[in-house]
């Protein structure tokens, strides 16, 4: 059985609920109003140790459709924890969960300096 999430899900959430959100459960993280990007429309918020930032990208009518939460080695073990108490493990580094019947998978993705964790709804 897929797990039910225990923390919010940000996908399809409009923009503004997730600024909304993100305040109220997130207070570390501070929105980075001076990003923009040409190719892709999303918020940025950065904790204030810049240990971590997180992008949630965003359709033309302002809903998520994909999270990417990107941070530093030092923060993986207490990541890697909180995803596997909140969702279903489904292999190395993936994990799934199911919202309303519809499925999401979450992704660690291990770079040379840091490390992503991507959360995208099944296609």
């Amino acid at each position: 059985m897929i797990s039910q999430p225990k923390a919010p899900n940000y996908i399809g959430m409009h923009k503004d609920d997730i600024k909304e959100t993100m305040q109220k459960l997130n207070p570390r993280f501070e929105i980075d109003e001076g990003a923009k990007n040409d190719t892709y429309k999303y918020l940025k918020f950065v904790d204030k140790y810049n240990e971590e930032t997180w992008l949630f990208f965003l359709t033309v009518d302002d809903a998520c459709f994909k999270s990417k939460l990107m941070s530093d080695y030092s923060n993986l073990k207490n990541r890697v924890d909180e995803l596997d108490k909140t969702y279903k493990n489904a292999g190395e580094d993936k994990w799934v969960y199911l919202e309303k019947g519809v499925t999401y998978f979450v992704e660690l993705k291990k770079e040379e300096w840091f490390f992503t964790i991507v959360t995208y709804k099944k296609k």
